[in-house]
């Protein structure tokens, strides 16, 4: 091949290739955009890339407005429509729906919370033997396969709601084999099990421990202005024995005196401790315990705080933000973070978001993130988009946070969930 030919080869080849360089960063952007944008009314949205002349966007609707040099969503009204992308007019590249959801204002918290809840049914939380009155050794539960974390909804067909109804059951069974429902998972499984009596007391029983509440310190997230309905932790109450989330039966939310705060450290998550105050008055009724939180309505409002918006997921970005907390009984503060990366997320997680604690004061004070920090709301450019739910044990500097939208999900209100 002569040196001609070549060189006209090379300059081609140049040319593809920067052409391809052009392109290359923008169709891996679209092609990670996720497939349903939300986007508030009356909002713009910025991507960071510039849309290239060969790529083309077709949209039918007039609830938005782009432009192209960046890439920029202006939101007239609420409804949906299609956004598609195309190489040269002609190959289809991505289509997201774009929609556009009503803006919503909810009252941001940060106050500690004491929450108590009370199990649906009472949740095994270990096996044991059992001594019978003759000195042998029985294992009633473990020959049944009840395993720990199992809830058990009913015995000998009668509804078991404490730990007190198991030995009151039981004993009122007698030495027999009788049927024991118990909850797994989503599954409702019939068992068969012999009560034994014990040599200690007399008394009839099966081998294994139960929980029927439990209680631990939080914080509040949000109040909606509306109906004064609350959200907070951003994650489950789980049984610390088995990890299970606990079923609900009921459940109260209470004002917290701080008394102590344990720093962080490297591999040993820090604690804030604290007391409940006025137990004969909750300042709310827990209606729900998800995966992503803990809901209900508040029983009055005392929180004077102003509402403010909510940032849906496509407005968080890395960056400084803030979290509100009160660590002092003084009153809730804002301290300052940063968010080092963010999740495209379709479907919901407790783990959207890594932030960094930045601020001297928090660190100085809890060394970090720590127990009882969860549902710490998560503000940027002045909006509500999430809460703090997890600490890093390697790094307390650092955690994971969940979007404000999976928590409004959580809440029975068409208003909220049309936002998430």
């Amino acid at each position: 091949m002569d040196k001609q030919k070549l060189s006209k080869i090379s300059a081609v080849f140049l040319i593809f290739s920067l052409i391809f360089m052009d392109y290359l960063f923008p169709l891996r952007y679209i092609n990670n955009m996720p497939d349903v944008i939300k986007i508030a009314e009356g909002c713009r949205q910025s991507f960071d890339f510039k849309v290239p002349k060969a790529i083309s966007m077709d949209f039918d609707t007039d609830s938005i407005k782009l432009n192209d040099e960046p890439l920029t969503i202006s939101t007239l009204k609420e409804g949906k429509c299609d956004l598609e992308f195309y190489l040269f007019g002609l190959f289809p590249l991505k289509k997201v729906t774009l929609d556009v959801v009503p803006d919503v204002y909810v009252i941001p918290g940060g106050q500690p919370i004491g929450v108590r809840v009370r199990t649906k049914g009472v949740m095994v939380v270990g096996l044991s033997e059992v001594i019978a009155s003759d000195g042998k050794v029985y294992k009633p539960a473990r020959e049944a396969e009840i395993r720990s974390g199992d809830v058990i909804v009913s015995i000998n067909r009668e509804e078991v709601n404490s730990a007190d109804d198991v030995t009151r059951l039981l004993n009122l069974a007698g030495s027999k084999m009788i049927p024991i429902s118990i909850k797994r998972g989503d599954r409702i499984l019939e068992k068969r099990i012999q009560p034994v009596k014990a040599g200690e007391d007399e008394n009839l029983r099966i081998g294994l421990w139960v929980k029927d509440h439990t209680a631990g310190i939080g914080t509040l997230t949000f109040i909606t202005e509306d109906d004064k309905m609350f959200g907070a932790l951003g994650h489950p109450i789980t049984d610390s024995s088995t990890g299970e989330v606990m079923t609900l039966s009921e459940g109260e939310i209470y004002k917290t005196e701080i008394t102590a705060i344990d720093s962080g450290k490297t591999n040993r998550p820090g604690e804030i401790r604290g007391v409940f105050i006025d137990e004969l008055n909750p300042m709310g009724y827990i209606e729900k315990n998800s995966s992503y939180g803990i809901y209900g309505y508040m029983n009055e409002s005392e929180y004077k705080r102003k509402a403010i918006p909510i940032g849906l997921q496509s407005e968080v970005k890395q960056g400084p933000a803030e979290i509100l907390i009160d660590l002092d009984n003084k009153g809730v503060k804002s301290y300052a973070v940063e968010i080092q990366k963010t999740a495209v997320q379709s479907l919901p997680s407790s783990k959207s978001m890594i932030i960094k604690v930045t601020d001297k004061r928090l660190l100085d004070k809890t060394g970090g993130i720590i127990q009882g920090m969860s549902g710490s709301p998560i503000i940027q450019d002045g909006k509500l988009i999430g809460a703090v739910t997890h600490v890093f044990v390697n790094d307390p500097t650092k955690g994971y946070g969940i979007y404000i939208e999976w928590m409004l999900n959580q809440i029975e209100s068409d208003r909220y969930k049309a936002v998430s």
